[in-house]
């Protein structure tokens, strides 16, 4: 919804017309029409058009940033495990059953 206000604002701070704007994007009436209104089955594709229609190509790219995604981010940072067993702990395990193992070897009387 937000979106489309913003495109709405943009197109009439430029004085244009919905057919005027849609002329120059290659999208029909009806596709500003639901753009404006935040139809979300707009494809992205003609809000791409629009936006370059409008003098803003990079403004897609500034919606999309990843950096500034703060739920994005925050939903990547609960994804790390808090806590889990390090290679180094994993490695020393390994080591103590070796050792294991080889002293029962050693029971069974081979003494190299």
């Amino acid at each position: 919804m937000n979106l489309g206000r913003n495109i709405k604002q943009a197109r009439l701070a430029r004085r244009l017309a919905m057919l005027d704007l849609a002329e120059r994007a290659s999208v029909s009436e009806k596709t500003i029409q639901r753009l404006e209104r935040g139809d979300a089955g707009v494809g992205i594709g003609n809000l791409a058009r629009v936006l370059a229609a409008l003098g803003e190509p990079d403004a897609l790219a500034q919606i999309l940033r990843i950096e500034e995604d703060a739920v994005g981010l925050s939903r990547a940072l609960d994804a790390i495990p808090r806590r889990g067993i390090s290679y180094v702990k994993r490695g020393r395990e390994r080591a103590a059953s070796s050792r294991a193992e080889t002293e029962r070897d050693d029971d069974e009387g081979v003494g190299f």
